[in-house]
């Protein structure tokens, strides 16, 4: 190899890195992360629950001993990792706002981040991720303690705990449970979710989508667009919600989720399939599994959006 080629290769490797580096990769210290993760999202300045900030370590290790799974996971305040596999670093930390959460910065591309929020209960801290590579590719290694209700006792409203460990890949724009392929015994028809109210503004609505890319919306309560209408919504809506369902492996779910506090909003999830066979879950607070959460979010999205989509034309 010549000179010339040497310096090429070298000019080559700073200038891949300049195009790739972003934000994340310029963090050093605890209080770079708290002015960044500030900075990315302004609620986290307003000190509304608390002053926000990101303690040390050691600082948290003290309060989240979490059956020593923080101390045996070698779990950081803050870590720096590619948790998308798309080459750009993203940033897994653990914030102290009213109590400790777990988040995490993704990079959407141009230096833009989004949140993602690990934690999913207001009285349970122990909700921890861990950034691993299982051969090429990087994950979140999950721990959460939660609550489900205890179905041997024959007492009504009586929850046990249970501990959850789990593997969350990024996969449909978000974090869900990590599985293996399966055979799926038969495709999706129609896609069903029914919201019903909470104690504030939570929107309540029908929306029901069809495998031809027929929707149908009925807006209940503190919906942009009240009653019922229809629209036609562009193919690729249906085929991602299809995927997701199939990849979560719906079936296998338990019919019922709830969370151990009042109210909360309850969403009913019917999925209908060609043989005609149904998968319906009922989950009050909608927060079943990571994968359900991610389905809701999209369909809440959809119902969200509804006044502002048009009919698809291809």
């Amino acid at each position: 190899m010549n000179n010339f080629d040497k310096i090429f290769l070298v000019l080559l490797f700073i200038f891949s890195n300049q195009v790739f580096a972003n934000e994340v990769d310029q963090l050093k210290t605890d209080s770079d992360v708290n002015e960044f993760v500030k900075n990315m999202n302004p609620d986290f300045a307003k000190d509304k629950y608390g002053k926000f900030k990101i303690r040390t370590t050691d600082s948290i290790a003290k309060h989240l001993s979490c059956d020593g799974i923080f101390k045996s996971w070698n779990i950081k305040n803050w870590e720096k990792a590619d948790i998308t596999n798309d080459g750009l670093t993203d940033l897994v930390f653990i914030a102290y706002w009213y109590d400790y959460i777990s988040y995490a910065l993704i990079d959407i591309g141009n230096n833009t981040f989004k949140l993602f929020r690990f934690s999913k209960s207001p009285f349970e801290n122990c909700e921890l991720v861990k950034p691993i590579k299982i051969g090429k590719n990087n994950y979140l290694k999950l721990y959460r303690k939660t609550s489900e209700i205890d179905t041997l006792n024959k007492q009504p409203f009586i929850y046990k705990t249970v501990v959850i460990i789990d593997t969350l890949v990024f996969k449909f724009n978000d974090f869900i449970e990590l599985n293996k392929p399966y055979y799926v015994k038969s495709e999706i028809e129609s896609i069903e979710i029914n919201t019903g109210y909470c104690f504030g503004s939570c929107p309540s609505f029908n929306l029901i989508l069809y495998k031809d890319s027929r929707a149908n919306f009925e807006g209940i309560g503190y919906t942009k667009q009240l009653g019922k209408s229809s629209k036609r919504l562009s193919p690729e809506i249906f085929k991602e919600l299809s995927e997701s369902i199939q990849y979560i492996n719906i079936n296998s779910l338990k019919d019922n989720y709830a969370v151990n506090w009042t109210d909360d909003q309850t969403a009913t999830l019917t999925i209908t399939f060609k043989d005609k066979s149904k998968k319906q879950i009922r989950d009050y607070g909608m927060q079943g599994t990571f994968g359900l959460s991610a389905i809701y979010a999209k369909l809440m999205n959809i119902s969200t959006n509804w006044h502002t989509l048009h009919n698809y034309n291809p």
